[in-house]
């Protein structure tokens, strides 16, 4: 049987294309997978505010990879900048408005599409329309099993998806290991040449053994979650 094999996207070489309806914004689509859509947002000027009408249909998290902007809601305005996460529920209306502070703004938008394994489907049941913001600083670090030099910060968890915020020192990473059931995704935050998407199907074996050259900042989405246990350290 032939090994399956690691999928490696530079992101920057991925065809920007305008989206509809929304002035100087482009999106680059990453990846669909079996369980997975991901695009990155790139919103080109400062002053640009994106709304809309009507309600989400499906859930979608919104990473910001680079910059800062005002999330603008009916009861409060919040600041939000690099490393927060947006958790968009199905069902969120969409009034909230984003008030582009910085040069520009680039989010990472995770989708995910599980329909197997006795998981709902982003579309079945009541509409949950909720919008959060998500801080790293304020999530309890962990140290994964497996792993050395290695901290992560889960940021987000449901049956479909979990996206986890994680930092290895030179030197540091994981054993040789593989999951059978799980997709895995690692988006290079800080660490690479230019920003990198590293695509793990199912059963692919991955690690760094002799551990890596230099720090690493990474966005790591497991879909079906991994669940690890996110003791303190």
């Amino acid at each position: 049987m032939e090994e399956k094999a690691a999928v490696l996207i530079a992101v920057n070489e991925v065809p920007a294309t305008p989206m509809g309806g929304q002035p100087r914004t482009y999106k680059r689509t990453l990846l669909t997978s079996e369980n997975l859509e991901i695009e990155q947002i790139e919103i080109a000027r400062p002053g640009v505010v994106q709304q809309a009408s009507g309600a989400e249909e499906v859930m979608t998290l919104y990473y910001i990879v680079g910059g800062e902007a005002t999330l603008r809601q009916e009861k409060e305005d919040m600041s939000v900048s690099v490393g927060c996460l947006l958790v968009v529920s199905r069902g969120t209306p969409r009034e909230s408005e984003l008030l582009v502070k910085s040069e520009g703004l680039t989010l990472l938008a995770i989708r995910p599409r599980l329909r197997h394994r006795g998981c709902k489907d982003s579309s079945d049941g009541p509409a949950e329309g909720l919008l959060r913001v998500v801080n790293p600083a304020e999530v309890p670090p962990y140290e994964p099993a497996g792993h050395v030099g290695t901290v992560n910060r889960r940021l987000f968890l449901d049956e479909r998806v979990e996206v986890i915020e994680g930092r290895i020192e030179a030197g540091g990473g994981a054993e040789e290991h593989l999951h059978e059931d799980l997709e895995q995704v690692l988006y290079v935050l800080e660490g690479a040449q230019e920003p990198l998407l590293i695509y793990y199907p199912r059963g692919t074996p991955h690690g760094t053994s002799e551990g890596v050259s230099q720090p690493l900042k990474l966005l790591v989405i497991y879909s079906p979650p991994l669940r690890e246990a996110a003791a303190r350290r």
